[in-house]
Order: C-alpha cells, then sequence, then structure tokens
C-alpha cells in the first residue's frame, strides 16, 4: 500500500511539474508529459509501475473520463448523433477486425488476441482528441462529432475487447455469448449511468450548500464505473453517460447554485489528471520495452509500422465511404476537406495504455498468455506515434483554409438581447413596486440602468434608457435583472439551437457576476 500511495504522490508531482511548465508557455501537455514520463522511466531512483494497473485504470481514467464529458454538451452530441454513433460503433468494429485479420496474418499471434490488439487502439481517445481539436480551431460541428466518437467508443471498444479475451482465455466464444456480452455492456453501462446523472443532479439542484453537493461529484465516477462493472456493463459508458447528464441539467437551470463551483473544480482536477495518464503512459512505455528481448523488440517494430498504417487507411476509408453514402442520401455536395481533417483526427491516449492492462496472464489452463508484452508494448508505441501524428491536425486544417468561423457579430447579438431582457426585468420590477406602493427609488434604477446602458452602448446598439448613479436594493435588483439574462439565454439557446460550446462561456460570466453579488455563494434561486 506504501508503495503504491509513493508511486502516485511521485508520479503526481513530477507529471503537474511539467504540465504547469507546459501551459505557462502555451504547448499542449500530451506529448511533453508523456516523454517526462518515458525519461523518468529510465532513471534507476524512478517511481516503479503501479502494483495494480486496474487501480489506476479507476483512479485515473474514470474521474478523468467524467471531467471530459462535464465539460462536452448532451445538445451538441446528439445533433451530431448519426456520425458519432457510425464512428464510434462501425468504425470501431471495422478497425478491430482490419487489426485482428491483419496482425494474424502476418505474425503468429493468434487470431483472439491478434482482435483484442484491434478493440484496444480502435477507440480514439477523448482526452488527445478534444485538446488537439480545440488547439486546431476547427469548426464547431466536427468538434462535436470527433468529441462525442471519443467519448462514446470507448465502450463499444472495451466491449469488444472483453469478447475477444474471453475467446483468447476459453480458446471459442459463440456469435450468442458475443451478442448478449455487448448488448449487457451497452446497455447496463447506458443504464447504470442515467440513473447516476438523474440522481445527481437531483440533489445538486434541491442542495442549498454546493460545497457538499459538488463533493458528491468527486466520488461519482468511482461508483458509477464499479457499479456498472459489478453487472457486466461499460463503466467508461456509465461515467460518460452520466456526466452528460449531469451537465446537460446544471446547463438547464438557469440559476443552478453548483455549476460555477462545478466548473471550476472539474477544470483543476481533469487537468492533474490528464498529466497523471500521459505521465503513465510514458512511465509504462519504457517499463514495458526494458522488458522485451531482440525477438520481441523486432516483432514489435513490425506491429507498429503495420497497425498504424492500418488504422490511418481504415479510418480514412471507413470516414471517406460514409461521407459519401451520406452526401448521396441527402443530395448534397461532399466536403472532402472536412473529411480529410475527421480522418486524421484519431489520436490514441491513456484509455488504450489502461485497457491493454487487461489482458489476462494465464489461459484457461493456467498457462502463461502468449505475446502479452509484445501486445503492450505495441500498443504504448502506438499512442506515443498517434499523438506525434495528431501535431500536424492544425497545419493541415490552414493549409486546407478549415477553420472555426468567427462567433464575434453574433456573440455581440446576443450580449445586447440579454442586456435588454435584463432592462425588462427591471421595469416589471420597478412597475410591480409602485403597484404595491413601495416604489423603488429612482437613484437606485437609475443607476442600474445607467450600468446596462453603457453595456449597450460599447456593443453600438441604440437604446432608449438613461445613465446616471446608489446597496441592499442594488444588489437585489441586479441579481433579478442577471436572472433575466440567464433565462433569456436559455431561450435563445433552445430556440436558435445554439451549441452549448458558445452559451456555456456566457452563462459562466453570468455566474461570476452573480457570484460577486454573493447570489450563488448563498445557493438561492
Amino acid at each position: 500500500m506504501n508503495d503504491t500511495l509513493s508511486w502516485f504522490a511521485v508520479s503526481a508531482a513530477l507529471a503537474i511539474g511539467v504540465a504547469l511548465f507546459t501551459r505557462q508557455r502555451g504547448w499542449g501537455m500530451a506529448l511533453p508529459v508523456l516523454a517526462a514520463g518515458a525519461i523518468t522511466g529510465l532513471l534507476p531512483f524512478a517511481p516503479s509501475a503501479p502494483l495494480n494497473p486496474e487501480l489506476a485504470l479507476v483512479a485515473v481514467l474514470a474521474p478523468l473520463v467524467f471531467g471530459e464529458a462535464l465539460g462536452s454538451s448532451y445538445l451538441d452530441i446528439r445533433r451530431v448523433r448519426r456520425p458519432v454513433l457510425i464512428l464510434a460503433i462501425g468504425l470501431v468494429l471495422a478497425t478491430t477486425a482490419a487489426i485482428g485479420l491483419t496482425v494474424a496474418a502476418i505474425s503468429t499471434i493468434p487470431l483472439a488476441l491478434a482482435l483484442a490488439l484491434g478493440a484496444i487502439l480502435a477507440p480514439t481517445d477523448a482526452v488527445a482528441v478534444s485538446a488537439v481539436a480545440r488547439r486546431a480551431s476547427l469548426p464547431r460541428r466536427l468538434v462535436s462529432v470527433l468529441e462525442g466518437e471519443s467519448l462514446v467508443n470507448d465502450g463499444t471498444g472495451l466491449t469488444v475487447l472483453r469478447v475477444a479475451l474471453v475467446a483468447a482465455v476459453a480458446g471459442s466464444v459463440t456469435v450468442m455469448e458475443v451478442s448478449a456480452t455487448f448488448v449487457l455492456a451497452v446497455a447496463g453501462g447506458i443504464i447504470v449511468g442515467l440513473i447516476g446523472g438523474w440522481g445527481l443532479s437531483w440533489v445538486t439542484s434541491r442542495s442549498r450548500d454546493a460545497v457538499a453537493a459538488n463533493s458528491l461529484t468527486l466520488i461519482a465516477p468511482f461508483v458509477l464505473y464499479l457499479a456498472a462493472e459489478s453487472i457486466e456493463g461499460s463503466g467508461i459508458l456509465a461515467v460518460v453517460a452520466a456526466a452528460l447528464y449531469l451537465a446537460h441539467a446544471q446547463t438547464s437551470d438557469a440559476g443552478s447554485a453548483a455549476r460555477l463551483q462545478s466548473a471550476t473544480l472539474w477544470r483543476h482536477l481533469t487537468f492533474a489528471l490528464q498529466a497523471m495518464a500521459f505521465f503513465l503512459v510514458g512511465l509504462e512505455l519504457v517499463a514495458t520495452l526494458l522488458q522485451l528481448d531482440r525477438g520481441q523488440l523486432e516483432l514489435v517494430g513490425l506491429l507498429v509500422v503495420v497497425v498504424t498504417v492500418v488504422l490511418v487507411l481504415t479510418r480514412v476509408l471507413f470516414i471517406y465511404v460514409a461521407i459519401r453514402i451520406e452526401c448521396m442520401r441527402r443530395g448534397e455536395r461532399q466536403n472532402m476537406r472536412l473529411a480529410m481533417l475527421a480522418a486524421w483526427a484519431g489520436a490514441r491516449g491513456p484509455v488504450s495504455g489502461m485497457a491493454a492492462f487487461s489482458i489476462p496472464l494465464v489461459l484457461a489452463d493456467g498457462s502463461a498468455l502468449p505475446y502479452r508484452e509484445e501486445l503492450l508494448a505495441t500498443t504504448f508505441v502506438i499512442i506515443l506515434v498517434t499523438l506525434l501524428l495528431s501535431q500536424t491536425l492544425a497545419p493541415l486544417a490552414r493549409r486546407l483554409g478549415v477553420q472555426a468561423p468567427d462567433d464575434t457579430d453574433q456573440l455581440r447579438r446576443i450580449d445586447a438581447t440579454l442586456a435588454r431582457a435584463a432592462l425588462r426585468r427591471l421595469d416589471a420590477i420597478e412597475e410591480e413596486a409602485a403597484m404595491r406602493g413601495r416604489p423603488i427609488p429612482s437613484d437606485v434604477v437609475g443607476l442600474l440602468r445607467g450600468v446596462v446602458d453603457q453595456r449597450l452602448l460599447s456593443l453600438q446598439v441604440e437604446t432608449g434608457v438613461d445613465a446616471p448613479d446608489v446597496l441592499a436594493l442594488q444588489r437585489e435588483l441586479r441579481s433579478l435583472m442577471i436572472r433575466a439574462e440567464q433565462e433569456e439565454l436559455l431561450r435563445i439557446r433552445d430556440e436558435e439551437g445554439l451549441p452549448d460550446s458558445m452559451v456555456r462561456p456566457i452563462q459562466q460570466a453570468l455566474d461570476v457576476r452573480l457570484l460577486g453579488l454573493g447570489k450563488i455563494a448563498e445557493g438561492g434561486h
């Protein structure tokens, strides 16, 4: 136990230190932290690999995937659900088969183990893909497709891996067993996740103590993962479903008391966990390669080259065919530039690395499982290779002339609409107070109008309000006006179909303004 705690402490300190250095310079953390892990693994006093790799899967990846999904949007993914499902299910199955058949053909590795390698490497990584896609300034819809694919395809890949490993250990598996395992894993994971997400949203929306409510979300990923796995469901899928449900519930509540603290908490935690995950991949890369002899290293070298080519070609061909069929169905022109970017955005990451450790040590008869070390080494090297390839996505997007649209005018229009909503709420409050015989002092109303007026003038929007200059009443009225802006923002989102990636920064700014008035801290609506 002390060895495990020491390993986590030393690794966390090193990983976060390097991640902090890269962040301050505006670099992506994945490759530098992975390299730091690899260099550390070569040192004689380096922390050894964790005693139980499955512990790292639960302790690091479950909350990491939860945090990534919490920062994603159910609405944005729902709008692109068709391509997401095609990639998350169809492409994963196609990639698994392509890699499995190729590896079995060029080596003496049994087909079941070759398919297990395919299932490990088929899913793209949510952490790596989202970071690279956003840094490349890709169009918002394409980012939603890539993020949705990387969140959902882990469930497919890990389920196929489970079936392949059963076949590898037992020697055979029937079609009925495969179907039953897949359906149970997907259905079980989604059901556990939705129940957990509903419970979390119910507690956080009704709790007047945002600190306690958000503390519950910290342990939720572990409980959800283990609960789903206990019924043979997909733990990763349960974590993703719960986080998306909770994120949507908090975003849809105009006066959520826990939302701002939750976003801040998980932003910090996700940063630390990302660093830990990539550091672990680097550490394990070195530890695994050092255990191989010359013959094993030659096999790994062959597998890395061949499997990388198969990964890229399968993704390119699958996406090209899928887009061509979809465009023919809709009668639209093909946008091959977007297709090329989607095909190239296929980085693998820590989920694949941790999944590789689920390969058992022995067969059903108790003998050692062959080629286990070679499969682990191949997985870690390919993770490194795909991360290196992903760095070319931004230059490729620039060369193809594809970039995110300029939202400046739309954001100014939304801000002006919210400001007018705040003025309408102030008018209604002033009128209601006058009707009750308790009019609001004109200097208080004038100050509040003046603040919004200055905001509208800065947006170069014409308005017919005055401007002047006074404390408890001002705070109360201002908070009500901000509530009106929050409600108006949700109305615009729902009626105009604005993506959450545009809405959430505005919503967070409104939450910060409320926090400045002390309203979120009080936890009231």
